[in-house]
């Protein structure tokens, strides 16, 4: 009788041992933010990555490792610094609620979509639906519409947010804001600006050379928006004093 039971031990053995080194290969390859990074899954896969802003994030792990992303359908303030304006705010106010922006987005482990595509600045296009809702609800980010007509549910709930006062809305709301600014010096001047009632966002061609730290404001003062330049190789070092 005990010798019958022999080759059932040892197969359970084996088997005990097989699991054993199954679970520490899972283990070795699981997959681990790191100090400031979080996960998101990504086509249902968890995926590492550090964000920079509230919409925008560095792949860290998978497919895109090392790549950038540009989140779809919606925007958060700059958060290199204080360079935006609008309504009773001061830019140092509106800077305090981008840099906690990032926060907010990488507390979650939100559900995100992505085909590959990439944008003019080599980025890839993401879409995490929930995360920009829940930026828009709270009113750290804005709907941003580049190719298409925005989502109306998007716009719903940033008109609550308006409604309401809440992030970015509370000391008042422009027909538009901008959101990037160049120089001639450049060699293209342009300005980006965004309505805040669809969405729509567009580039308004100028001539006009911009000297750094420079506000530029479009629009009644009353209704319109502002934003420092400041060219993108000086955002994040050797900063001009307007960013420090």
């Amino acid at each position: 009788m005990r010798l019958a039971m022999v080759p059932a031990l040892l197969l359970a053995g084996c088997l005990l041992l097989s699991c054993a080194h199954n679970e520490a290969g899972a283990g070795k390859n699981a997959v681990e933010p790191g100090l400031g990074e979080a996960t998101i899954l990504l086509n249902k896969k968890v995926t590492v990555v550090r964000w920079s802003d509230g919409d925008s994030f560095k792949f860290k792990s998978g497919r895109f490792k090392g790549s950038g992303v540009r989140l779809m359908g919606y925007n958060s303030l700059e958060a290199y610094g204080p360079v935006h304006r609008w309504g009773g705010w001061t830019a140092q106010e509106l800077y305090a609620i981008s840099s906690a922006t990032k926060d907010i987005a990488s507390a979650t482990q939100w559900n995100c979509i992505t085909d590959g595509s990439k944008d003019s600045y080599n980025r890839v296009l993401v879409d995490c639906p929930d995360a920009r809702q829940e930026l828009l609800r709270v009113g750290h980010g804005h709907v941003y519409a580049f190719d298409q007509d925005a989502d109306p549910t998007d716009l719903a709930v940033q008109r609550q947010a308006r409604e309401q006062g809440l992030g970015i809305w509370a000391k008042g709301t422009p027909e538009h804001i901008i959101t990037s600014v160049h120089s001639a010096a450049e060699g293209r001047g342009r300005n980006r600006l965004v309505s805040t009632r669809t969405g729509k966002t567009w580039l308004r061609p100028h001539q006009e050379h911009y000297e750094v730290c420079q506000e530029i404001c479009e629009g009644p003062v009353a209704s319109g928006s502002c934003m420092v330049y400041v060219p993108y190789k000086m955002r994040y070092s050797d900063k001009p004093d307007c960013l420090r």
